[in-house]
């Protein structure tokens, strides 16, 4: 089932600038995904892929604040797939924007030990280790509370 994005403000009147329909069964296209409405739609549909489109606002959006807001829910997914996607596009907040939340921070810290099985064999909480690492990589130690700069990944 393909489902109409909500309208780019950007767009041409002549609406040759509009984006194509989110491909959410095949997820072909969501790294097109830039509306952070596509996204709570998403979310309430329970699409199997919405974690892909929150890493695609990361870099498709310029209002972090609205995409923190998408990484906190997919933060707290009930399926583990959408938590490690979650992460994933914490990490590329920091990269990318230089900065994260205290919500998201507090997230992280509770999947340090989610033992949740995700693809290749892996759990959400080596996931969520790398993104720890990978805070302390891309944010200053003055921006980060002690237990992320004092981390140390020891499984």
């Amino acid at each position: 089932m393909r489902y109409e994005p909500a309208g780019d403000p950007t767009a041409s009147e002549s609406g040759a600038d509009e984006p194509a329909a989110l491909d959410w069964a095949g997820a072909s296209n969501l790294s097109t995904c830039r509306q952070p409405e596509d996204v709570d739609a998403a979310f309430d549909r329970n699409e199997p892929h919405v974690g892909v489109a929150v890493i695609a606002l990361v870099y498709n959006n310029t209002d972090t604040t609205a995409v923190m807001l998408r990484v906190a829910r997919a933060l707290t997914s009930t399926n583990p797939e959408t938590r490690r996607q979650g992460l994933l596009a914490l990490m590329h907040t920091a990269r990318l924007h230089g900065q994260v939340d205290d919500v998201t921070l507090d997230l992280l810290h509770g999947l340090l030990d989610d033992r949740s099985p995700i693809s290749g064999g892996y759990e959400v909480r080596g996931t969520a280790a790398q993104t720890v690492e990978d805070l302390q990589d891309f944010l200053t130690r003055e921006t980060l509370p002690n237990w992320v700069n004092d981390f140390v990944d020891g499984s």
